[in-house]
Formats: C-alpha cells, sequence, structure tokens
C-alpha cells in the first residue's frame, strides 16, 4: 500500500492521560494517516460531534506505528453567502447543483475572497453546524440554486458570524473557488505519559 499525502492537511496534536480534542478540519481526501509518536494512543473521530473525547474503549495506535482510518469526504462550490440570525449564513451552491450535506454535519468553509488591498476576508473562512437544507430549488424568490444554513454557534464566540460585512464577490478574476468542505475532528489520549499524534490526509493505492 502506498500513500500520497495531501499538501497543507498536515497537523499535529500533543496527547495525556486526558483526552484532548484537535481542530477542526476540512476533509479533501477520504483518508486520514495517524502516527502515535512515543506513546500509544487512543483515537476518536467524529464528522458530527461537536465535542469529541477518546478513552480506553476507542481505536488504538501503538506507539511508533501509523494507522489509516476512513473519512467521508463531500464539498460543493459556494457562490453565495448571506448573513442570517443567531449567528448563522446562508449558503447557495450553483443552480442545477445540491448540497451533498445532512443536518447535523460539521463543515468548513474556504474563501479566498480577498479585500481591496488583496488581504484576504477571514470572516468567510470557518467552521459551522449544518442546521437546514433546502434542495427543492424552488423559484419563489426569482432563484433555482439550493441553500445550507449553517450555525456557528457551537464552535466559536456567539455574534462571530452576524459580524461579516464584507460583501461577497463570487468569481472575482484571478480568485480561487470558495468551498464547502465536510469537517471533522479528532480526540486522543495516551497510554499515560505526555507524547503527540502527527496527522494528515493521504490518497492510498491498494489497500487501505
Amino acid at each position: 500500500m502506498a500513500h500520497s499525502p495531501i499538501v497543507g492537511t498536515g497537523i499535529s496534536m500533543a496527547t495525556a492521560a486526558a483526552s484532548g480534542m484537535s481542530t477542526t478540519f476540512a476533509i479533501k481526501t477520504p483518508y486520514l494517516r495517524i502516527t502515535a509518536r512515543s506513546e500509544g494512543a487512543h483515537v476518536s473521530f467524529s464528522q458530527t460531534a461537536t465535542s469529541v473525547t477518546a478513552d480506553e474503549g476507542s481505536y488504538y495506535i501503538p506507539a511508533g506505528t501509523s494507522a489509516t482510518l476512513s473519512m467521508s469526504r463531500y464539498s460543493q462550490k459556494i457562490i453565495g453567502i448571506t448573513t442570517t440570525v443567531n449567528d448563522s449564513v446562508v449558503l447557495t451552491c450553483p443552480e442545477g447543483m445540491t448540497m451533498p450535506f445532512n443536518v447535523g454535519n460539521i463543515v468548513k468553509l474556504d474563501s479566498s475572497q480577498q479585500s481591496s488591498n488583496g488581504d484576504l476576508v477571514n470572516e468567510y473562512n470557518f467552521v459551522g453546524l449544518v442546521t437546514g437544507i433546502d434542495n427543492s430549488a424552488s423559484t419563489y424568490d426569482g432563484t433555482f440554486q439550493t441553500k445550507l444554513t449553517v450555525s456557528q454557534n457551537p464552535f466559536s464566540t456567539p455574534g462571530s458570524l452576524v459580524g461579516i460585512a464584507t460583501p461577497f464577490v463570487n468569481n472575482r478574476a484571478g480568485r480561487l473557488d470558495t468551498v464547502l468542505y465536510s469537517a471533522g475532528r479528532l480526540a486522543a489520549r495516551s497510554d499515560g505519559g505526555a507524547s503527540g499524534l502527527n496527522i494528515i490526509q493521504v490518497q492510498t493505492t491498494g489497500e487501505a
């Protein structure tokens, strides 16, 4: 079995006897390669839980070895972002497409939108929880695009999404697509001592 790492997806995570949790990351391949460093580690992964905990019954990776876990990868190009109330946004996908997500999925929006001086507009890069999906493509409002509602409340300080002030402009010249990805987070605890995990998303050939 061969692995091809996905550049930019690698993270490291400290482990101890108490369970800790990684940052939330966009899923860009179906496979997550995890290496336990000096201590064995129990790990738990979720794409729906806003808080993940690893215990002695969780998947075990011996010290100095690696394991490959599978994930569900979904993504959709986003062409519209509209703020609502209660720290939520409505994300619009291109006409003729549907959202591949389900209510309760954790998602991460990756955007290369820039301000007039060329700086990245960071309010368009956030993690959230899917709370509503409209795949009906109704024309009651004059559009055919399907929409998805995302709440950021479980992941950040209330008020962060309501404060989006920079107009979202899709398909500006020289800018990359804005894409919504399925996302997940990993929890881990060591055999007892302080150690860590190396984590990276990979493509595989042969048995995963």
